[in-house]
C-alpha cells in the first residue's frame, strides 16, 4: 500500500492522523483473539495462530497454498458440519 502512495499523499495522511487518530487500531487483533477462543470452545483440533486470523494489510505473509487433497478434505469437513439433521 505504501509503495503505491506518493510522498505528498503520505504527508497528507500523517496530518489527518495527528489531528484525529484512526479508531480501533488493534480491533483486528481483538477480533482474531475472539475467533480463536470460539474455535477452542467449538473443539477445533488444529488451531491457527492469532496472526493467521488477522488481515494481512501490508502483504507481508507468504500466500497459503493447499493441495487438491487438502481442499477436498476441507470441503468435506464443511459439508459434514453443515449437514442438516433428519427430522424425527
Amino acid at each position: 500500500m505504501l509503495a503505491n502512495m506518493s510522498h505528498a499523499e503520505y504527508i497528507h495522511w500523517q496530518a489527518i492522523y495527528s489531528v484525529e487518530p484512526f479508531p480501533e487500531e488493534r480491533a483486528d487483533q481483538r477480533t482474531a483473539e475472539l475467533l480463536r477462543m470460539m474455535m477452542i470452545v467449538a473443539g477445533v483440533k488444529k488451531l491457527p495462530n492469532i496472526s493467521e486470523l488477522m488481515p494481512d494489510w501490508w502483504c507481508e505473509r507468504k500466500p497459503h497454498t493447499q493441495s487438491p487433497e487438502q481442499m477436498k478434505a476441507n470441503l468435506n469437513m464443511i459439508k459434514a458440519a453443515t449437514k442438516k439433521k433428519p427430522k424425527k
